[in-house]
């Protein structure tokens, strides 16, 4: 039986994208302490960790960002982020 490969849920998304996010703030807080609302900027992202963020992200999902689709509202809360990764995943 072949088995199709199906797209990562929304809580696998998060999660993954918590963990890339700690793992460039160089981060040992709890992934638990990221809520929805939470203000990435608040959290320590800068210009120069949001690249290497971003460069992880599409690694990890296996999508290529254009820069047209960046924007300061994308770090304003990790539900933004989460929610434009998600897009970017189901396209592929």
């Amino acid at each position: 039986m072949t088995r199709i490969p199906t797209a990562p849920q929304r809580e696998d998304i998060a999660a993954t994208i918590r963990t890339c996010l700690l793992s460039v703030l160089g981060s040992t807080m709890s992934t638990d302490l990221i809520a929805d609302d939470t203000n990435l900027f608040d959290v320590g992202i800068d210009s120069m960790n949001m690249t290497e963020l971003l460069l992880q992200l599409e690694q990890r999902f296996g999508f290529t960002l254009a820069p047209e689709d960046l924007s300061s509202d994308l770090f304003g809360r990790f539900i933004n982020l989460v929610s434009f990764v998600e897009s970017h995943v189901r396209q592929n």
